[in-house]
């Protein structure tokens, strides 16, 4: 278990907010009281846990038609109480209350954090009306895209719709729509690497006359981005297209429209965000047209219905019923007292394929951090390492080292009750069956291991399996729009416990903005420019490019 520093979570920031004025002995009684708990269990198997048959109903939340099994964490009823006396003590209810009806929850950039008001929930009611009428906005375009209104150049209707964005601008969207666009509906695709060859193969078989291309960002100045929407301008001017009717099939999405207008964007294709929603939670907002588009205005708006199902949970159920609060209760305790120091995520479902590297954002770059809201250092371990990728395919590559290996790497499962309808395996397919089979067989493998050899009798190590290796499987009744709403809602939600009972602030990210100063200064020097203000190594290594 590693050694915690209890921390005290004032803030500078001149807003007050639930944060301000911490009670510190009472922090530090809570952390206290949860290193015994972990203490206590650390000679408890799960295999122990697991013999007593009311865990399982005692240790399972439902949410906004999800359901949540925690029987496989490394957890009791006194570590739940233990955890919610942190959470208390860190003023989470208040901080929740705060954030949700429009108080600055994003203190070092002086910003409202109110991604949960383009759901419908009603905590600020300025945001809640400009979210109403953008939302209007997006259907219709949607709705004139889809119907053929929208014409190119040539007069013929525009079919096939690119995205270029990076980020949040594209993760979202993109893992949305990849798993709910159905056969059918408009061609989208997705651009975010600047790296040439992304745009390239996107474009292959495309027509410029049927070709749209949707530009997100948030300022209009992200550099990836840009460049990669002039390569697609040149694409269309290549083609013989006029500069000026090349950019009637462009739509911009931006919380800066003059500057997507000054781009020579139409200003009825400009869509609106605003400084108070994040671009990793953006699919929400006008980035989110893509998916209005890829899969419909009606799809669009049940994705936010089942957020907001999730959001007025959130909102109003006690600690000890609140899906996401848990979640976010469970990675504290296994980063902070158990040590992990990665999670993986295991979707069996190919339509959700995408949803690790949609959650390795969300979660890293919020609480991927080393310092406290007022600026000290933190001195507790933050976010894990989040990675994975769809079963059943994950337990033919690295799921021989989560069952094996020297670390212990908690796992969230998730699954759908319910085949995916568009299968085509006929009345007697049994594939969902077999999908089903082996994310609970593997849970239950991790969690209750196998015994180890004797050494005495001379057996070797080969197939002996330690277990106690905590999941959480979460159900969903499909896969289908409110599910996959509710679902990354929760996860947005578990991610703002952990960062308040962490004491950081989860919705800036200076890490990422450092690294586009210093490719700057970079790109200069490989331009030619002075490179003297780089390191010997840099220096040496922009040789090999400038030759």
């Amino acid at each position: 278990m590693p050694c915690l520093e209890v921390f005290v979570m004032d803030t500078t920031q001149k807003t007050p907010s639930p944060r301000s004025a911490p009670n510190t002995g009472a922090r530090r009684a809570a952390w206290r009281i949860l290193q015994r708990e972990g203490r206590r269990l650390e000679e408890t198997p799960l295999r122990t846990l697991l013999e007593n048959p009311g865990r399982p109903a005692q240790l399972r939340l439902e949410a906004a038609g999800l359901i949540a099994d925690f029987s496989k964490q490394r957890i009791d009823d006194a570590v739940i109480d233990a955890l919610i006396g942190v959470a208390n003590s860190a003023r989470l209810p208040e901080a929740r209350q705060y954030m949700l009806s429009g108080g600055i929850a994003n203190p070092t950039e002086g910003r409202q954090v109110l991604h949960t008001a383009l759901r419908g929930l009603e905590g600020d009611p300025n945001a809640a009306q400009l979210a109403r009428a953008e939302r209007q906005r997006i259907v219709d375009l949607a709705r004139r895209f889809r119907q053929g209104e929208l014409r190119g150049h040539s007069g013929q209707p525009l079919t096939t719709l690119v995205c270029i964005g990076i980020g949040g601008s594209d993760l979202g969207p993109r893992l949305v729509c990849d798993a709910l666009a159905q056969p059918g509906g408009p061609d989208v695709r997705f651009v975010a690497n600047v790296d040439p060859a992304d745009l390239a193969r996107n474009l292959v078989g495309l027509d410029p006359a049927t070709t749209a291309f949707l530009v997100v960002s948030k300022t209009f100045t992200t550099r990836e981005t840009l460049a990669n929407a002039e390569a697609a301008l040149h694409w269309l001017i290549h083609a013989g297209i006029p500069r000026e009717a090349a950019l009637r099939q462009f739509i911009g999405v931006t919380a800066h429209p003059e500057a997507a207008e000054r781009y020579g964007v139409p200003a009825t294709q400009i869509l609106r965000f605003w400084d108070w929603v994040g671009g990793r939670y953006s699919l929400w907002s006008a980035a989110g047209v893509s998916i209005a588009i890829a899969c419909g205005p009606e799809v669009f708006e049940q994705l936010l219905d089942g957020a907001r199902a999730m959001d007025e949970h959130f909102q109003s159920a006690p600690f000890k019923s609140n899906l996401p609060v848990w979640l976010g209760l469970i990675s504290i305790w296994n980063r902070d007292i158990l040590d992990c120091t990665s999670q993986a995520i295991i979707p069996y479902s190919e339509r959700l394929r995408l949803l690790p590297n949609y959650l390795q954002q969300l979660i890293m770059e919020s609480n991927g951090k080393s310092a406290r809201v007022n600026g000290s250092h933190l001195g507790l371990l933050s976010s894990p390492v989040i990675w994975g990728v769809s079963g059943t395919n994950a337990q033919h590559s690295f799921f021989q080292q989560l069952h094996q290996g020297p670390d212990t790497v908690p796992v969230d499962f998730i699954i759908a009750r319910k085949a995916d309808p568009a299968t085509l395996g006929g009345p007697d397919d049994q594939r969902h069956q077999i999908l089903v089979a082996n994310c609970l067989a593997q849970s239950a493998a991790l969690a209750l291991g196998k015994p180890l050899p004797d050494e005495a009798s001379g057996e070797d190590w080969h197939k002996a399996f330690p277990g106690n290796r905590p999941s959480t499987l979460i159900l969903l009744p499909a896969i289908d729009a409110r599910s996959v709403g509710a679902l990354l809602a929760a996860y947005e939600h578990a991610t703002f416990v952990a960062s308040v009972i962490l004491g950081i602030n989860a919705f800036d990210q200076f890490g990422v903005e450092y690294g586009k100063v210093m490719a700057k200064s970079v790109e200069s020097a490989l331009a030619g420019g002075d490179a003297s203000a780089l390191d010997p190594s840099t220096r040496a290594l922009l040789g090999y490019f400038r030759g």
